[in-house]
C-alpha cells in the first residue's frame, strides 16, 4: 500500500497560499477621490460606484483660468487602467448650427452623443422637478435653462455612465447622485450658461 498523505497536504497549501494573494478581489486599494471630473463630491454617497482594485486615475475636464467649467465634454475615471466613470455634459439648443441636440430632453441627447441606450428601458424619477432617469448602470438628468445672452442653451444634459464598471446593479447608487451631481456640475459653468436651473 502506498502512502498518500502529501497529496492532501500540498492541495492545503496551495489553497491557503492562494486564499493570502496579495490582491483580494472585491478590496478598493486605492483612495476614494474628493472631486467626481471636476466637481467636489462627498465620498460617502459616491463611494458604492468605484470598484475594487489597485490604482485610481481621474481624467478631469478641461476649466477657463476662473475655475469655471466647460459645458460641453467628457470625462473619465479610470481604476487599474479601465474606464469605470465617465461623466459628460451637453447642452440643448434649438438653434439649427448648435451643434447639440435641436430637442430639449434625455431622448434626444442621448441620441446625439450615441450612448446606445433605449429611453424606454429607463425610469423616470417622478419626484424631481427635471427629468432624471437611470438605466442600471447609467443616469442622465436633463436642466432646462433660461434665455440667455451668454449661451444660445434651452437646457443642459448631464449624465453618470457606469457601464465599463463592475458587472452589478447601480440603479439605485444613481438614483440618488445623478441630480445633485448634475445640478453642482451646471452650477460650476459659471452665470449665463444655464441659470434657473
Amino acid at each position: 500500500m502506498k502512502p498518500r498523505p502529501a497529496l492532501p497536504l500540498l492541495v492545503v497549501a496551495a489553497v491557503a497560499y492562494t486564499g493570502c494573494s496579495a490582491s483580494e478581489p472585491g478590496e478598493r486599494k486605492y483612495e476614494i477621490p474628493s472631486t467626481l471630473c471636476g466637481v467636489d463630491v462627498s465620498s460617502e454617497p459616491f463611494s458604492t460606484i468605484f470598484p475594487p482594485g489597485e490604482t485610481i486615475r481621474l481624467a478631469e475636464p478641461s476649466e477657463y483660468e476662473n475655475g469655471i467649467m466647460f459645458s460641453d465634454g467628457t470625462c473619465a475615471v479610470y481604476v487599474d487602467d479601465k474606464i469605470v466613470v465617465s461623466v459628460d455634459s451637453k447642452g440643448s439648443s434649438e438653434r439649427i448650427s448648435g451643434g447639440g441636440p435641436l430637442a430639449p430632453g434625455i431622448a434626444p441627447y442621448l441620441e446625439s452623443r450615441g450612448f446606445g441606450l433605449d429611453i424606454e428601458d429607463s425610469e423616470l424619477v417622478e419626484e424631481s422637478p427635471h427629468e432624471v432617469r437611470f438605466w442600471e448602470d447609467f443616469a442622465a438628468a436633463h436642466f432646462t435653462c433660461a434665455e440667455s445672452a451668454g449661451m444660445d442653451y434651452t437646457g443642459m444634459n448631464v449624465s453618470i455612465d457606469l457601464r465599463g464598471n463592475a458587472d452589478r446593479d447601480f440603479s439605485d447608487d444613481l438614483k440618488k447622485i445623478i441630480e445633485p451631481y448634475a445640478e453642482e456640475r451646471i452650477a460650476r459653468m459659471g452665470p449665463g450658461v444655464c441659470d434657473n436651473s
